[in-house]
């Protein structure tokens, strides 16, 4: 399953929702990658997101293959569609 999906937010996908993004993601059992200008990059690695230097405006892609792929689709995309910097700071 495939889902586009806008970075909101004015610190993008920066160390703290990255972190978020992971723990979410680590809960399913399908593989998660996200997709940004044709790179892949491993929805279960905190390093991998990161280096996706992901910013507010940015469109990437969620990829969603396994078992659980409806559910953890849908809570992925939920994740996107919140303002990351309301959610995750301090």
């Amino acid at each position: 399953m495939k889902e586009k999906v806008i970075v909101k937010g004015k610190i993008g996908l920066n160390a703290r929702p990255a972190s978020m993004f992971l723990r979410l993601s680590v809960k399913f059992k399908s593989d998660v990658m996200l997709i940004k200008d044709g790179n892949f990059y491993n929805g279960k690695s905190i390093l991998s997101i990161l280096s996706m230097g992901a910013v507010n405006g940015d469109e990437i892609e969620i990829e969603v293959l396994g078992e659980d792929e409806e559910e953890a689709i849908k809570k992925l995309v939920e994740f996107f569609e919140s303002d990351l910097e309301e959610r995750y700071t301090i």
